[in-house]
């Protein structure tokens, strides 16, 4: 009987894992970006399909949180990739899962951070569209919409970091030479 029902179990653990990378696998590379419109903690509203419109632009979407220590992590990486990238068709937008705004809004002015950022009050919205178990969940998406390439998590050891933002700088060039 308890042998039963621990077969039964792992048989459910296996086909609800598969379900879940079969749903995961939904939004990875050439998958359209889900789209949605969010508050910016500056008052306006993003919307992401603006960004394919003339002049299309390539797009970093990094869902994250105040709390979260891999995003506390990615974010120096990001702000220096936006200054790198100043200029070229590409924009970086952050979005934040925190339940408060004014969390969002203080953190933001101590990091400095220089991108886009929208709040999504515990990722009621973004959470279901992009189908986030983990954070931070970063997409880069080419000039008519396509996820190109999908990332999960961030190292925490610096040097394992500049290898992932160096990783995520050549896609995005690598999307910028197309045409």
């Amino acid at each position: 009987m308890v042998t039963r029902r621990i077969r039964l179990s792992l048989i459910a653990v296996v086909v609800a894992a598969a379900v879940a990378s079969v749903v995961f696998a939904d939004l990875g590379a050439g998958t359209k970006a889900p789209n949605f419109s969010l508050p910016t903690i500056d008052g306006k509203t993003f919307t992401l399909s603006s960004c394919f419109a003339r002049p299309a632009k390539v797009v970093l979407l990094d869902i994250w949180a105040t709390w979260c220590p891999p995003c506390r992590a990615e974010i120096p990486f990001l702000i220096e990739l936006q200054k790198k990238l100043k200029g070229k068709d590409v924009l970086i937008v952050g979005v934040s899962v925190d339940e408060q705004k004014s969390d969002v809004v203080d953190f933001v002015k101590r990091q400095g951070i220089n991108y886009t950022v929208a709040h999504d009050s515990r990722g009621q919205k973004i959470g279901q569209l992009y189908q986030v178990r983990g954070i931070p969940a970063t997409y880069v998406i080419d000039r008519k919409g396509i996820i190109r390439y999908a990332h999960s998590g961030f190292p925490r050891d610096p040097e394992s970091g500049k290898e992932k933002a160096a990783q995520m700088e050549r896609e995005i060039n690598t999307l910028l030479a197309q045409k």
